[in-house]
């Protein structure tokens, strides 16, 4: 459905008891006196007016700046009791649009009348609508006479009554949408203006107009007209219609919000954020899984109390690593994503997926829980994370697991510090990238078979260039241990937040 769009076309005339200067005074909602010395005051109004623009074509004098003077002499040269002395071209500002730019759109939209020779006094309303927002009315004064010389000419343009009376003043209207249409794209705001009748848009019937005795007889005798009636009437379908429609858009929003979360939950994930850091053939892809540096040896993943089982996805070419508490972390070599729901164990065998990478760099995706988890397990294993800044939470979170981590490696003694300990906490130090890998048939047997990986010939060490530890063979395959009580598993992000 297109936005909301309206434009009002009409005349000031002497027949009904209006003139220009009465009409530029409640515009300017404040001061002005006509050819014949009345005064107008609507300054009660001040709070609304925003500003007063004056659109006038290149060649008119100085006098055209001032709408007062301008009036006057429009006023001036009309003899008729019943004359027309302004035309009425009013507009709602499209919400999209920001204060700043109110200016330009106005210029942009009445500018090919001004290229006509009219001459607009703009004033801006602002008030508040029905709905709780702003409602800004652009209020257009314009000429029925042009320049001619120094003074107002002596003869109407009949053509400019044509142009607003073609097709019921229908082509003025379209002419506003596309005017409004093109400025906000130009603009990168989305907004699409329809001039169509309500009855083509699928919108209520505009509200009737009565005459003003409907409402006198109404108040003189309790007895209610049938014209009158029958606004009551519309005005009460009109409002079922709005409540529907808010219901309508309050759900489009709602659906909206859950479409917004569902898909960043189905985008968490982590990437290295160095292009240059991603493994280059498939078995490094599968090999970086298999093992991880647990204190001074080499061991099976399975060894590891938060892994319950790796699978390995030969159609799709990854790895299923099922967690211990339900959750799976899903590896293709380039990409680490999490499936379940943000646990500190997914987030910590996230981070500890990317140091088995040799990751130095990282970036995450998903919602703010998902990478303040993520990022939190990341620093805590000193892989940068450059696109994401922890929140207040998440950063004390770290501040306190820092601590503790300080803690446990100059109190080695204390509960926690020992192999065990170290598992849980999952701080080990980082793979050394000089690593041998495994070929793809003995990862497969490993993974579908589980049968014991060779271990690995010796490498330099990360500390010196020239000792070279000995690695003694992976520790036998053994059942995972009991999960620990509640109160002694790691704080920080038990639950998702």
């Amino acid at each position: 459905m297109a936005d909301f769009f309206r434009v009002q076309l009409g005349v000031v005339s002497r027949s009904d008891g209006h003139s220009a200067a009465k009409r530029s005074a409640y515009q300017s909602c404040g001061r002005a006196v006509d050819h014949e010395g009345r005064s107008f005051d609507f300054s009660r109004k001040r709070k609304e007016h925003v500003r007063t623009i004056m659109l006038v074509p290149d060649h008119a004098p100085n006098w055209a700046h001032d709408p007062e003077a301008l009036w006057q002499r429009a006023a001036a040269v009309e003899r008729r009791i019943d004359a027309q002395e302004a035309r009425i071209v009013d507009f709602s500002m499209p919400r999209q649009i920001p204060e700043a730019l109110w200016e330009p759109c106005i210029r942009h939209v009445y500018g090919p009348f001004v290229e006509r020779g009219m001459i607009f006094q703009i004033d801006i309303h602002d008030v508040a609508a029905s709905d709780g927002g702003r409602n800004i009315n652009i209020h257009g004064l314009a000429t029925l006479r042009s320049i001619d010389g120094d003074d107002i000419s002596a003869r109407k343009d009949r053509s400019w009554n044509d142009l607003f009376r073609e097709r019921n003043g229908r082509n003025v209207r379209e002419l506003f949408a596309a005017q409004l249409t093109a400025f906000c794209q130009q603009h990168g705001f989305s907004y699409d203006g329809d001039a169509r009748p309500n009855s083509e848009r699928d919108l209520p019937d505009p509200e009737p107009r009565l005459p003003r005795w409907n409402f006198g007889f109404f108040e003189r005798t309790s007895e209610m007209p049938e014209a009158l009636a029958a606004l009551q009437d519309h005005r009460r379908r009109r409002r079922e219609w709005e409540a529907a429609q808010a219901e309508e858009i309050e759900a489009a929003l709602e659906l909206r919000h859950l479409e917004t979360r569902v898909g960043a939950q189905r985008q968490r994930q982590i990437v290295p954020a160095n292009p240059g850091q991603r493994s280059s053939s498939k078995k490094d892809r599968r090999a970086a899984i298999l093992r991880t540096w647990h204190r001074s040896g080499w061991i099976d993943a399975e060894a590891i109390p938060s892994i319950a089982s790796v699978r390995f996805d030969e159609k799709r070419d990854l790895l299923w690593i099922n967690l211990a508490d339900g959750t799976a972390l899903i590896d293709r070599g380039d990409a680490i994503s999490l499936k379940g729901r943000i646990t500190w164990t997914a987030a910590a065998e996230t981070a500890a997926a990317a140091e088995r990478h040799g990751w130095e760099s990282v970036e995450v995706h998903g919602d703010q829980a998902y990478k303040d988890a993520v990022t939190v397990a990341c620093m805590l294993r000193g892989i940068e994370v450059r696109n994401h800044v922890l929140s207040p939470k998440a950063q004390a979170a770290f501040d306190r697991l820092r601590a503790d981590q300080s803690n446990r490696s100059t109190n080695p003694n204390e509960p926690g510090s020992g192999a065990t300990g170290a598992a849980k906490a999952d701080v080990s130090p980082a793979l050394p990238t000089s690593a041998s890998r495994l070929s793809s048939r003995e990862i497969h047997l490993a993974l579908t078979k589980r049968i014991t990986v060779p271990n690995p010939p010796p490498m330099e060490s990360p500390d010196t260039e020239s000792s070279a530890p000995v690695f003694k063979p992976a520790f036998p395959r053994r059942q995972p241990p009991k999960k620990l009580p509640s109160d002694r598993r790691q704080p920080g992000f038990d639950k998702a937040h």
